[in-house]
């Protein structure tokens, strides 16, 4: 790297969205594999890379009806996202609708609580209206599309990992809180190809040696909580094993990454961290 390089942020900071991540596991051969999408070449954010599914938080997805959703305690949860609850449920149900949209799988049942058939005409006609950007309502026709069908989204099986803050000097900027699932029994993933390009199931340590080697392209938050849940997930493993971390862990603090360049490249500090200029962030970290 460039010592003229500069982690600097711009007099004006790119505003912060609201984003949500879903990290989802099965189990495979040899332990808990993830799934990772590849981003379309053309995307604005972290083109060419492989992600976990997610995106930006919509209003509409703080307005979902009850009727159409359950597993969780909103009051309940608030203080642990130190969100309003309003918030909390559109971090979920965006969470839900986003990996849908991403990869096909969708955390719902039936009003009578049997299994979804993902495969049915009207689910792949509104997964495809949600991938397609000439629709910008999504996450209205996606609410709309619930109740029609009377489906009920299965927010309980989302759990909450990790919050991570882009760094001030990316042109985008995003607040994303990163949850873990289990893959719904019976669906399968498929990527959009629109925003996602390519798709695999991997054991975290195997795509952490793939992305040391240069043979996938990853962003830092990706090799960070992938390096966390292969931690996690150590000797035999389990998704139970990871979900069972996730629940336990009694606050999920943000971590907004500092950025200096070094005489052998740059140093990354995380809050907490000796040196981590905390002053700095103290308002973004207390979002």
């Amino acid at each position: 790297m460039s010592d003229a390089f500069s982690f600097e942020a711009p007099d004006t900071p790119a505003p912060i969205r609201e984003a949500a991540t879903v990290i989802v596991l099965r189990e495979g051969v040899e332990g808990p594999e993830a799934l990772l999408l590849q981003r379309h070449s053309r995307s604005g954010f972290a083109a060419d890379a492989w992600v976990f599914p997610g995106g930006v938080v919509d209003e509409a997805d703080g307005q979902l009806p009850s009727a159409h959703w359950n597993g969780i305690d909103l009051a309940q949860l608030a203080p642990r996202f130190n969100a309003t609850e309003a918030a909390v449920l559109a971090l979920h149900v965006a969470a839900v609708r986003e990996t849908f949209e991403e990869s096909g799988l969708l955390l719902a049942t039936t009003a009578d609580g049997s299994a979804l058939d993902v495969d049915a005409p009207e689910v792949r006609q509104m997964r495809n209206q949600l991938a397609d950007r000439e629709h910008p309502a999504g996450a209205v026709e996606f609410n709309a599309w619930l109740a029609a069908q009377n489906l009920i989204l299965d927010l309980g099986a989302l759990e909450f990992w990790a919050r991570w803050i882009t760094p001030v000097w990316e042109k985008r900027r995003y607040d994303t809180r990163f949850f873990l699932a289990r893959a719904p029994r019976g669906q399968i993933a498929a990527f959009d190809d629109v925003e996602t390009t390519g798709q695999l199931w991997i054991r975290p340590d195997d795509a952490l040696t793939q992305a040391a080697s240069g043979e996938l392209h990853m962003i830092y938050p990706t090799i960070k909580n992938l390096e966390e849940l292969g931690a996690a997930c150590a000797g035999p493993g389990s998704v139970e094993q990871a979900m069972s971390l996730a629940i336990q862990r009694p606050t999920v603090d943000p971590i907004l990454p500092h950025f200096e360049v070094t005489a052998d490249g740059y140093s990354v500090l995380h809050p907490g961290q000796p040196g981590y200029p905390l002053e700095r962030y103290a308002d973004e970290l207390g979002r």
